[in-house]
């Protein structure tokens, strides 16, 4: 995307005016509002846990949940690290973790900007509307708006796997290996903070045999991934040999997927009783309980009454194996109900809150940004440079099924909105080009028009 001095004016004014109107919602408007919601986005502190681990981080106590309870490998070390420091430079004020989750957003939606000059194709890329929209469809979505709110994971999260596909977009146009092993550090970094995109390389890999087979050799391509993936290692290091000496096993990410397959489970097998997702939520955390205590591992029902912590770290991962196996268990003996979690799931990824009514305002405000979202994915896909925009779609779609095989909610969207804000801002210039006639905004003809 061409970016001239008046855009370089228009971006520095969008980042002086988000940064205004961010502190105006974050300060004044949406404690307001959300203290009607504070059931359902757990707004105005921070949350999952990480506060705690940051701070016996932060107090010297190592990593662990209390000081009587074991090192725990049960949420990645990133976020937790990160809290330290800021707890270690500015104290325990959550002022302070609203400012940097603007920050991460601000800086998120100048990434924006740069994917969509990656992805968009070069006829469209003068048009002020595709310079504006993306990153305005993502800051002032209210999802995100909510999560600067919410001291979770998700901004931190959400600028680094936008970081990595920039990355990986810009390596593959340039085909270096260096390239590849600089998306490797970003990704070791992101996994770090989150594990869903560990597995993504493989992915990478056939798309880049597919997709990218006249520019790169099968050979060229394994030791672009083997080096990207070698990268993220050399990151995740320290974690994987802290774990190990904990342990003596290989673990990589947190020890939570267990967990989560429960809670999942669970959620979707009384979804329609009549009572609302969180209180299935800590239905499915007392339901732990008692698994635990059945298997005679000792525990506190800590991390806000939702996660136990064990007294040896042996016992969370053997907790976690075993609440999976007993899932995969149900689901092999009624596979009607594995079908039956899936497709709720698919709902719930982009809709589900905490409540009923939080759900139908998340539904009021994702279906327009999906909807143009797919009318920008169409055209682009059909454009010469489509299969650019289809890795983003892949690995947007990596993420979704993800969650959809396991636990799925509305937040869990989240960190996907930058790219589905860049596709619904073509998806809006196509709406605007087909009500003008303005012959333009025709992306999947932007190669006519070129060889014209």
């Amino acid at each position: 995307m061409r970016m001239g001095r008046w855009s370089d004016r228009i971006i520095v004014g969008i980042g002086i005016v988000a940064i205004a109107v961010n502190a105006i919602l974050q300060f004044l408007i949406i404690p307001t509002v959300a203290s009607r919601f504070g059931v359902s986005y757990n707004n105005g502190h921070i949350t999952d846990g990480y506060d705690l681990l940051a701070n016996s981080l932060a107090t010297g106590k190592g990593y662990r949940f209390y000081p009587d309870t074991a090192s725990t490998l049960m949420r990645e070390p990133g976020y937790p690290v990160v809290l330290a420091g800021l707890i270690l430079v500015f104290g325990t004020s959550f002022t302070v973790v609203k400012i940097f989750n603007m920050i991460l957003t601000i800086l998120t939606a100048w990434v924006v900007i740069k994917i969509a000059g990656e992805i968009v194709p070069e006829p469209l890329a003068g048009d002020r509307l595709l310079l504006l929209a993306p990153p305005l469809l993502f800051l002032f979505h209210p999802g995100v708006l909510m999560a600067e709110d919410r001291g979770g994971v998700e901004m931190l999260f959400t600028l680094l796997i936008s970081l990595f596909l920039l990355s990986v977009l810009r390596a593959i146009k340039s085909n270096r290996v260096r390239d590849f092993a600089v998306g490797g550090l970003i990704l070791g970094m992101t996994v770090a903070v989150r594990s869903t995109p560990m597995l993504f390389p493989l992915f990478l890999l056939g798309y880049l045999l597919w997709f990218e087979r006249r520019r790169i050799s099968i050979a060229g391509a394994g030791i672009r991934v083997a080096v990207l993936i070698a990268a993220m290692f050399a990151v995740l290091s320290p974690w994987v040999i802290r774990n190990y000496s904990l342990t003596g096993k290989f673990v990589p990410s947190a020890s939570v997927f267990g967990v989560s397959a429960q809670a999942g489970q669970y959620i979707n097998t009384h979804l329609f009783e009549g009572r609302p997702f969180w209180m299935l939520d800590r239905e499915a955390s007392r339901e732990r309980d008692k698994v635990a205590q059945r298997l005679g591992m000792p525990f506190e029902d800590g991390a806000e009454g939702y996660y136990q912590t064990f007294y040896k770290t042996e016992d969370e991962l053997k907790f976690s194996s075993y609440l999976f196996g007993d899932v995969v268990k149900t689901y092999k003996a009624s596979p009607m109900l594995a079908l039956r979690s899936i497709g709720q799931n698919i709902f719930n990824f982009w809709f589900a809150g905490k409540t009923w009514t939080a759900t139908a305002l998340n539904a009021v405000v994702q279906i327009p940004y999906l909807l143009l979202a797919l009318l920008g994915a169409i055209p682009l896909l059909k454009s010469e440079d489509g299969r650019k925009v289809g890795l983003v779609l892949l690995f947007a779609g990596y993420v979704f099924a993800l969650h959809v095989a396991v636990l799925a909610q509305a937040r869990y969207s989240i960190p996907l909105i930058p790219f589905i804000a860049i596709l619904a801002a073509v998806g809006i210039v196509t709406v605007r080009g087909k009500v003008t006639g303005t012959s333009r905004t025709t992306v999947a003809g932007t190669a006519r028009v070129v060889a014209n």
